[in-house]
């Protein structure tokens, strides 16, 4: 008698295949589940932490930016406090500097006029005098204007050395100067060219008006302290006068006037 859990021969092979996948799926629902995995709300708040988490980086990337934005404003703002400082200092460097360069250039003018001025008289000296008459025949010459020189002696200066004194005779000296530039004018040019001998060349001036001024001159001496008298000689410039041409003539005049006067030089 045939095992009814006996299979016969021949049995279809299909069952048997059957049987086994009803066993593995029997098999599956017994396999333990995690039930975590599919819990809606643990998945929700998964996905909130994640959502917080977001907000939360986004927050310290906004305030990290804020931060960095902050930082290079400050940065930029001491940077362009630090050029303005220097600019101030390059300014003030600078104005220093045309200060200094203003002061060196008067000073040269100082130095150069008091290299072009005589010591005792404070008129000009004779070298630099000579190129102003020069400048002033030029000038005389372009604008078809006159020019008047004049040569000036200080009358008896040798006798008031010897009788009273050099300090006497530089008195002398520098009361004829001293008339000399109240008498004129501020541009007329006066010169010492010798030790008692001073020349003065008048632009655009006649020889008229000259004559008045230099009679002033006189005058101021007579009724000053040292009480001194001048001679002097004129010449008006000419067509082909040089510098030297000039003073010769003023100075035969000179001689002329003191020989008329009967005095000696």
């Amino acid at each position: 008698m045939q095992d009814a859990d006996d299979k016969p021969k021949g049995a279809d092979p299909r069952e048997d295949a059957l049987g086994e996948q009803q066993g593995g799926v029997d098999n599956l629902f017994l396999l333990p589940v995690d039930r975590t995995a599919y819990d809606p709300d643990a998945d929700s708040s998964a996905r909130g932490r994640t959502v917080e988490e977001s907000a939360t980086a986004g927050r310290e990337e906004q305030a990290f930016r804020a931060a960095r934005d902050r930082q290079r404003a400050a940065d930029d703002r001491t940077r362009a406090a630090t050029d303005r400082r220097r600019a101030s200092e390059e300014r003030a460097r600078s104005a220093s500097d045309r200060v200094l360069a203003a002061q060196d250039r008067a000073q040269a003018a100082l130095d150069r006029e008091a290299s072009e001025t005589d010591e005792l008289t404070h008129v000009r000296r004779r070298g630099p005098g000579m190129k102003q008459l020069q400048h002033e025949i030029d000038r005389a010459r372009r604008n078809s204007e006159e020019l008047v020189v004049t040569f000036i002696d200080v009358d008896d200066l040798k006798a008031v050395n010897d009788s009273e004194g050099h300090l006497a005779g530089d008195s002398l000296l520098v009361a004829v100067a001293d008339s000399l530039r109240r008498c004129l004018r501020s541009y007329d040019l006066i010169m010492r060219y010798g030790g008692d001998e001073f020349m003065c060349a008048l632009p655009d001036a006649d020889t008229d008006d000259v004559r008045r001024r230099f009679a002033d001159v006189s005058s101021a001496l007579r009724e000053g302290p040292t009480k001194g008298s001048i001679t002097v000689g004129f010449a008006e410039l000419g067509d082909d006068d040089t510098a030297e041409d000039l003073i010769r003539r003023a100075d035969a005049d000179l001689l002329d006037r003191r020989r008329r006067a009967g005095r000696s030089r």
